[in-house]
């Protein structure tokens, strides 16, 4: 069972205020989810004729995957509640951890010790979360009148920063490239890049592989090379930090190192990744990557 394959999902901070983040995801799930959804607001008994929850444990049934969309300093608490429900997989779209310092970083340590007692994985926190038009997934919470959705393909993005993951959603969807998934990790407290290489490497509405890095994570360079050796997919990565200047760029949104530059450029070229050297040569892969689908 893949990291998506979920059937159920309960969304905490859904609200039936127009604008609010917690309404935009709502409003997206329930356009294209096929499965459960369970608002969680205690303001609210009923969104859009949707049951609304009080808490998490306060849902009866399973429950497979949780988006949180509510103020970092409630989000340990809320992390813990999700260990005990059981549930696995846990989408942190808050902001307001290690990338604004000492205080966020106390959150984010609470958070990873829940998420090592329980197991449960997370995307984000600070993030845009998951596209997923085959499973009905879209925790991006832009409006799709002002963001329309790319439709379904054979390309993957996953990105540290969510800017870049709107960036590659409104081009690919404008020139009507479909995808197959993208994901923004942000933080990347538990899942980061060598966790959706796995994933992406099993996945088979996936057929080619573009990531934007800022740095790897201590430790993960050599399991990121054993797990890049094994893809038979192109995978094309745009680089952050290739000066210093932009090192300091990359660790000021989402507490990223991007890491010595000249390492990575030799890794890259022993992989046999392609490395696009801007982001608009990033694209000029992508519409590459949607014609040879052709």
């Amino acid at each position: 069972m893949g990291l998506f394959d979920v059937k159920s999902v309960a969304i905490v901070g859904a609200s039936a205020k127009e604008g609010k983040v917690g309404n935009i995801i709502l409003k997206n799930f329930l356009q294209d989810f096929k499965g459960k959804i369970y608002p969680v607001n205690p303001n609210y008994n009923e969104i859009y004729s949707l049951k609304c929850y009080p808490s998490i444990s306060s849902i009866e049934e399973n429950v497979d995957m949780i988006v949180v969309a509510v103020p970092a300093e409630v989000v340990p608490e809320i992390i813990e509640e999700v260990g005990k429900k059981g549930v696995k997989l846990a989408v942190i779209i808050s902001a307001g951890f290690s990338e604004i310092g000492d205080k966020g970083k106390k959150l984010e340590d609470k958070i990873r010790d829940f998420i090592n007692k329980y197991r449960i994985r997370v995307i984000g926190p600070n993030c845009m979360g998951i596209y997923d038009p085959y499973k009905g997934i879209d925790t991006f919470f832009v409006d799709r009148e002002r963001l329309p959705r790319p439709k379904k393909g054979k390309i993957a993005l996953i990105t540290q920063s969510g800017a870049i993951g709107l960036a590659f959603m409104e081009y690919a969807s404008y020139r009507n490239i479909g995808v197959s998934k993208i994901v923004s990790y942000g933080n990347k407290i538990d899942i980061d890049e060598v966790d959706m290489l796995r994933e992406l490497k099993e996945d088979e509405n996936t057929e080619s592989i573009f990531i934007y890095m800022e740095g790897l994570r201590p430790g993960r360079g050599k399991e990121f090379i054993e797990i890049a050796k094994g893809i038979d997919k192109p995978i094309v990565i745009l680089k952050a930090g290739k000066t210093k200047r932009g090192n300091i760029a990359a660790s000021s949104h989402t507490s990223a190192m991007a890491g010595d530059y000249d390492v990575y450029r030799n890794v890259f070229e022993n992989l046999g990744i392609i490395e696009a050297e801007s982001f608009h040569e990033f694209m000029i892969y992508l519409k590459i990557a949607s014609y040879l689908r052709k």
